[in-house]
């Protein structure tokens, strides 16, 4: 139907669906069967982790808290949080994990704080976490995947994971109390406070600042309420960085991202994240990878 400028009449409603300005990425994913004995070393990550323990039974231990993850048990685990996995088995163990990450804070917050570690099948949302993780488990057995399928497929699935995990209320309060579990969770809200500012310095294209002081550290944390000294001690012990690197990490993964944007001019990505002339980013980025922002994109042009 032909329509003109009169038909938009005052008061008519308009339903909007909301932006979608996040990249999510799915990482990391394995399944593996490991000999009695096996244990991983002390690690963390930026990312979540999601594991199911397939056969055989695994102790993880998560801050100063110790699980046992028993076959077909679940366990999720934020970013930020130092742990170790063990073969608690007399035998092998058999787990699949995959790691995932989505740079939406409010997103990320919301699962942070409502998920439980463990979530074994007697859990309310058990057998909805079971289902969709099968999915991925599926994709192995699948004799004509692709890979593209598979890329696709895992991300689908991942989008439907999200989905659950919003929807989750936590069952094991206590855990969620004690000080560590406070002490990560202050931590974790600096960084999405850091990561949230700094995305909007992107979208802002704000370029009349010097390096990294577009986003000031400090003021950002004492507008959680938490004393800058504290915050920055917290976030040390947490990410084993300092907020600043933690910034700097933020801003290479963004720049390698945007110079993979042929459209967009290396001064253009200078002034969105922030640094004054291209030059002065064209320095820090050959810090970071001792290439320059022009070899940078040529070499990923050919890749």
């Amino acid at each position: 139907m032909e329509m003109n400028n009169q038909d938009y009449m005052v008061g008519d409603r308009t339903d909007l669906l909301p932006r979608i300005d996040w990249n999510i990425r799915f990482f990391g994913a394995h399944k593996q069967t490991v000999r009695s004995g096996w244990a991983t070393t002390k690690e963390f990550h930026h990312a979540f982790e999601i594991l199911i323990v397939l056969d055989g039974v695994q102790e993880t231990k998560l801050e100063s808290e110790s699980y046992e993850v028993h076959c077909e048990d679940i366990l999720l685990i934020p970013p930020g949080f130092e742990h170790t996995n063990t073969n608690f088995s007399a035998s092998s163990m058999t787990y699949f994990c995959a790691h995932f990450d989505v740079d939406e804070p409010a997103l990320r917050m919301k699962i942070m704080k409502n998920c439980d570690w463990v979530y074994t099948p007697s859990n309310p949302s058990y057998s909805r976490l079971r289902a969709c993780i099968q999915q991925w488990i599926d994709l192995f057995d699948d004799p004509d995947m692709t890979v593209s399928k598979a890329k696709l497929r895992a991300q689908i699935v991942l989008f439907e994971l999200l989905g659950i995990l919003i929807d989750l209320q936590p069952v094991n309060t206590e855990t969620h109390a004690n000080q560590s579990m406070t002490t990560a969770k202050h931590a974790r809200e600096i960084a999405e406070a850091i990561k949230s500012h700094f995305r909007q310095q992107v979208r802002e294209k704000n370029g009349d600042a010097d390096e990294d002081d577009t986003v000031h550290i400090q003021p950002i944390i004492a507008s959680l309420g938490i004393s800058p000294n504290y915050g920055l001690e917290i976030f040390q012990k947490i990410y084993h960085m300092s907020p600043r690197k933690y910034l700097s990490d933020l801003k290479l993964q963004e720049a390698k991202m945007l110079l993979q944007q042929p459209e967009i001019s290396l001064t253009e990505i200078a002034l969105r994240l922030g640094y004054k002339n291209l030059s002065h980013f064209s320095r820090q980025f050959k810090k970071w990878t001792q290439l320059s922002p022009t070899e940078f994109r040529k070499l990923k042009s050919k890749a």
